[in-house]
């Protein structure tokens, strides 16, 4: 008695089928990938072709179909990368392209400045924000974030003989705190505009 093989679909009638169901799912699906309708077009095209140039054997139509919606998903991320990667690459060369201010120049001075003022403002906030937290959470704000030889919480708790969970509760509670305290303090200044 022999077993008969289970019937293989022949690939391009199977595609022809599956474009007439399923392309405009897979067109608004690319779409919401690539954000692009030209672009959703072509890789359902490309995603069709890719298909048939493979050749792959499928037993049934419901697995060409799941078969190319992950070649559809696949080639909409391999887009969305590849624009990530471009546009990292103009970033970097528009920025070596813009010329270096002249520091002499009072704007530019000027400029100087308030960046400096902002920024010991900023710290003098941060200090004032450290010093306001109990003192658990300062410590494990000092273990975990501002000790720069530890590389975790787990290390850091280890190395203190705190508790893991414990020494990240007191961290996320002294982060969220000192948060506070700086947005609070951002508002106030904002309400009075006349005091530096």
């Amino acid at each position: 008695m022999t077993i008969a093989e289970p019937k293989k679909l022949e690939l391009s009638s199977a595609m022809e089928a599956l474009m007439v169901c399923h392309r405009d799912k897979w067109l608004r699906c690319a779409h919401r990938m690539v954000q692009n309708r030209a672009d959703a077009e072509d890789i359902v095209q490309e995603a069709a072709l890719r298909m048939l140039l493979r050749d792959r054997q499928f037993e049934s139509l419901d697995q060409a179909r799941m078969y190319m919606g992950r070649v559809i998903s696949n080639s909409a991320i391999e887009l969305y990368h590849l624009r990530r990667r471009l546009c990292a690459l103009h970033h970097s060369l528009d920025e070596s392209l813009i010329s270096a201010p002249n520091r002499d120049q009072p704007e530019h001075l000027l400029v100087e400045r308030e960046r400096l003022y902002e920024r010991s403002r900023m710290l003098g906030l941060l200090r004032e924000g450290l010093a306001s937290l109990p003192a658990k959470q300062l410590q494990a704000l000092r273990l975990t974030i501002m000790d720069p030889d530890l590389n975790s919480i787990r290390d850091a708790g280890a190395a203190s003989d705190i508790p893991y969970s414990t020494l990240r509760h007191r961290t996320v509670q002294g982060l969220r705190r000192l948060r506070r305290f700086l947005l609070r303090s951002s508002r106030q200044k904002l309400a009075k505009p006349g005091v530096a």
